[in-house]
């Protein structure tokens, strides 16, 4: 058995010195070197500036809230005027679509009365039974026109309005009938209130005395 003998020269071998960062490895970061140092906890803030923030947080947000609910309120008010502007203009266009018809009819309705009075002036059989036709399909063409809506401006015996009646003449009528309608002369027609066509009536005035006090 051999037993190892060493001289006095030989050292003990000594520990690697560490090496510099310039002969460090590629790719080995600082990190593998060193120990890693955890950073400070950040204190947190005080309790009564957090309340705070969330109070200004929720007011802002009702306001932005309030003012949107405002915004929405006005835009259904805003739709439900169109809708009910866009309903009556359907309505009126609905009602007034056979005006220009109506108005075109009217001369052929004023020649059937005044043929119906013609014949009733004459007293031959024949115009007896022209008459009866007449008057039949008079009131069979007012039947159909109050239908759609039509029928005659008020007139006799009523006040004048200007706004319904056509004065065609004035005539001298006692005090009670001053300013009174005391003819027709022709009827008016009205298309469910709009005035198709105004009467021509006479209207009576009483006469006056343009110098009450004098001599």
């Amino acid at each position: 058995m051999k037993i190892p003998i060493s001289n006095g020269d030989d050292q003990p071998e000594a520990a690697p010195e560490p090496r510099p960062a310039s002969e460090m490895p590629e790719g080995a970061s600082e990190g593998m070197m060193d120990p890693v140092v955890a950073p400070a906890a950040a204190e947190s803030a005080p309790a009564d500036v957090q309340v705070q923030a969330l109070e200004a947080a929720l007011a802002q947000k009702t306001q932005e809230y309030e003012a949107t609910r405002e915004q929405l309120l006005r835009l259904m008010a805003d739709f439900d005027n169109y809708r009910k502007r866009t309903t009556r203009q359907h309505e009126e266009a609905r009602q007034f679509a056979t005006a220009d018809l109506v108005i075109a009819l009217l001369p052929g309705l004023d020649n059937l009365e005044r043929a119906l009075n013609a014949a009733g002036q004459d007293v031959a059989p024949s115009s007896a039974v022209i008459a009866e036709g007449v008057s039949m399909v008079l009131r069979q063409l007012k039947e159909a026109l109050s239908k759609v809506g039509v029928r005659e401006v008020p007139a006799q015996g009523l006040a004048f309005d200007p706004t319904r009646h056509e004065a065609v003449d004035i005539v001298r009528v006692p005090a009670s009938d001053d300013g009174l309608v005391v003819e027709e002369v022709q009827h008016g027609y009205l298309l469910h209130e709009r005035l198709l066509r105004p009467a021509k009536v006479v209207v009576g005035r009483t006469e006056r005395d343009a110098n009450p006090g004098g001599a």
